[in-house]
């Protein structure tokens, strides 16, 4: 027989079960009646029986209430490993474990002082306290770390089909679980767990409201679930039988009483709260509660916009618009005309975008053309021809005249210092006008021979 390990999930949801106690000169929070399993539950095809129940649940009495299944490194361990004590322990532990019918309960103790010293402890105690006041916060789940062996057999309990059956049920821990949906198969199940002896075992997850759900296997039971509930009672029986059985126990003045039924569910009112339960209607008329109970938020109707008829107006211009382009419409579903239509606009955008890019460069070439005719080519009007012509003729005269002096002030400032060409030819401005300066001298007014110095101005120059 395979020996594996099976994380069973149940839930703590009644604050009524909430008390406080001091163990050991302590307070220890004690959460009274937690289900970790129930006699003949078939749970992810496996039998739970009840003589294998009844010898291997006292196995759970005193073991560690751990934050979450213990991991080391990534591997699922034993809650006894002392890593795993020193990383998940929070002061909790099972006590009281014992058989009540035909299901296992047990109190969840909590050292109150130990837990508050620690992130993970505080957290726990701080749920369970608001819990207890009434505030509206998630239900805690507990998930029952329970290894086994797997048995040949088959046949049906409750309703439900199984394959194999759980022996030789030994409990390890049994985890608090704060971040897993109640409602749900709890994630950190899927695995291998290492046990106190050090052997792998395979892990599966179960969820205690799963093996109660008798809807979840064969057609007669889901026919009988969805369809028997209302067949053979009234809606005034069925909801008397529900009211009935939401008193079932209570002691408070809080009168409950269901709001809206359905077949298969129907909503209630819990003080300030509301919460949606499965339900059947036994053969005597009373009834019976499927899995856990679910809180619910009351949402305001709403409604949708419809067209009157059936004109479409936003479909009638998108085929317009495709029509007016050319593109067929014919026989097009209402996605296909969208795509198109969107394919469509896509291309006109991209279309107008080039358009746009293209007009852009044309005036750009053509304002850098006209800027250059203008500064380069550009032709003055007739009338003002002669002006310009002669303005050249001017500045030629300028130019070579300059030229010419230069020449002449080179050549006396060479005869007069013994220069040579190379430095006289770089001679220019102030300090060639410098040199020449002491080259003149003066000459009488009937001299024969003086230097002549071009000092005619620009209106005495020939045209």
């Amino acid at each position: 027989m395979s020996r594996i390990c099976v994380n069973v999930l149940s839930v703590i949801n009644s604050a009524s079960n909430i008390t406080s106690e001091t163990i050991d000169g302590v307070e220890h929070i004690v959460v009274k009646d937690v289900c970790p399993v129930i006699d003949d539950i078939v749970l992810n095809g496996g039998l739970y029986p009840a003589d294998e129940i009844t010898k291997g649940f006292k196995s759970l009495e005193g073991k560690p209430m751990p934050y979450g299944h213990p991991k080391i490194e990534g591997q699922y361990v034993s809650a006894s490993n002392v890593r795993a004590v020193n990383e998940y322990h929070i002061g909790a532990f099972a006590r009281n474990v014992r058989k009540d019918s035909d299901r296992v309960l047990m109190d969840m103790c909590i050292n109150r002082r130990f837990a508050e010293a620690t992130d993970k402890g505080k957290e726990v105690v701080n749920r369970l306290d608001d819990m207890k006041a009434g505030k509206d916060v998630e239900p805690i789940g507990v998930s029952t770390g329970l290894g086994l062996n797997k048995a040949a057999g088959s046949g049906t309990s409750k309703g439900k089909k199984y394959s194999w059956i759980a022996t030789n049920q030994d409990y390890d821990h049994c985890a608090i679980l704060l971040h897993e949906t109640p409602a749900g198969t709890p994630q950190e199940g899927v695995g291998i767990f290492v046990n106190a002896q050090g052997d792998q075992l395979e892990i599966q997850t179960a969820n205690l409201a799963d093996g109660s759900n008798c809807t979840k296997e064969g057609i007669v039971n889901k026919t009988k679930f969805f369809f028997t509930n209302a067949s053979s009672f009234s809606f005034d029986d069925i909801s008397r039988a529900i009211g009935d059985k939401l008193r079932e126990g209570r002691t408070d003045d809080n009168w409950l009483w269901p709001e809206s039924i359905w077949p298969d569910t129907f909503i209630y009112r819990d003080d300030s709260q509301y919460f949606k339960q499965k339900y059947l209607i036994n053969d005597d008329g009373t009834a019976e509660f499927v899995g856990d109970r679910q809180e619910v938020v009351r949402k305001p109707t709403e409604y949708e916009i419809k067209t009157n008829g059936e004109t479409d107006p936003m479909k009638h211009l998108i085929v317009n618009a495709l029509k007016a382009a050319g593109k067929p419409t014919e026989g097009k579903t209402d996605e296909e005309l969208m795509d198109a239509y969107n394919q469509m606009a896509a291309d006109d955008a991209k279309a107008k975008a080039e358009a746009d890019e293209k007009a852009k460069k044309e005036k750009e070439e053509a304002d850098k053309k006209a800027k250059e005719t203008a500064t380069n080519s550009e032709e003055a009007p007739a009338w003002f021809k002669p002006f310009a012509d002669k303005l050249t003729t001017i500045e030629n005269g300028l130019a070579v005249n300059s030229d010419k002096e230069k020449g002449e002030k080179r050549t006396a400032v060479k005869a007069k210092f013994g220069l040579d060409d190379l430095a006289v030819n770089a001679l220019d401005g102030a300090a060639l006008d410098g040199l020449y300066a002491q080259c003149q001298s003066s000459v009488g007014l009937n001299g024969g021979i003086r230097h002549q110095v071009n000092t005619q101005s620009l209106s005495e120059m020939p045209e």
